[in-house]
């Protein structure tokens, strides 16, 4: 989403430099002069925000971002990170302008298209989001986030069957990442797991849960479709304390108490 920024710093202190040597005074407001300070000053703005939002101090990232567009409409990295930071917080109709902005000037770029995608999808806009996701994807099939993206939309939309797929895809391309668990993993293995189990892939969801539940061993949810796939499996037994383990860990969880129930006969 961001590039790597590690030269930027040098670059932005050279130039700022160099302006002052050609200027020592105030820089004009029009001109090329002053619009290399502008320039100047909205790449030091980015810089800001950069560190603020790896500090995930978004509002204070926001504003700076915001000023750095103002100052030069051409810096697209500082309007993309602008839209995240919107984003994460709970912003979307914002970011959703942010990023259609944002691809009026790079259609191609699918980080946008990622950011437009998740925008939509917390607003309920499921068949939106998948347009974005779908168009990320177009551009960069590997895209993880977008796979998850519309993995997900899709998932909210009841269409399990077409959902599997591109979660499947997602947490499969997570898994080369030795040593990284991107923050989104856990979710998407819990969706990948339910939706195995809601088109009648039992075995194959019961292997998915516990393989969530490797990641995440205290995940109330997980332990209750466990207990859904040994119940739909006929083995009473472990599903009763795959319900017990879902029931210990969240009280009172309903559907664990349904599931229960059941499997006690």
């Amino acid at each position: 989403m961001r590039g790597d920024p590690s030269n930027r710093p040098r670059v932005v202190a050279a130039l700022a430099a160099l302006l002052l040597l050609v200027s020592p005074g105030a820089a004009p407001a029009q001109g090329p002069l002053g619009g290399l300070r502008r320039g100047i000053q909205s790449q030091t703005l980015l810089q800001q925000g950069l560190v603020l939002y790896d500090a995930r101090e978004f509002a204070a990232a926001r504003d700076r971002l915001l000023d750095a567009v103002a100052l030069d409409e051409a810096n697209d990295e500082a309007r993309e990170l602008l839209g995240w930071c919107q984003y994460h917080l709970g912003e979307y109709r914002a970011a959703i302008i942010t990023f259609k902005a944002g691809l009026r000037r790079q259609p191609a770029a699918e980080g946008l298209y990622d950011g437009l995608g998740w925008s939509r999808l917390r607003l309920g806009r499921y068949h939106l989001a998948i347009e974005a996701f779908r168009s990320a994807l177009d551009h960069s099939p590997d895209h993880g986030d977008a796979l998850i993206g519309l993995g997900t939309a899709l998932f909210e939309l009841g269409r399990y069957d077409a959902a599997i797929p591109s979660l499947d895809r997602a947490l499969r391309g997570m898994a080369t990442l030795i040593g990284r668990e991107a923050r989104d993993a856990p979710a998407a293995r819990a969706r990948l797991a339910w939706s195995l189990y809601y088109v009648g892939r039992h075995v194959e969801a019961l292997g998915a849960f516990e393989r969530a539940l490797r990641a995440a061993p205290q995940g109330a949810g997980l332990y209750n479709g466990l207990g859904w796939c040994h119940l739909r499996l006929g083995d009473r037994g472990r599903a009763r304390a795959a319900f017990e383990r879902a029931l210990a860990l969240q009280p009172g969880y309903e559907d664990a108490v349904e599931g229960l129930r059941q499997a006690r006969g």
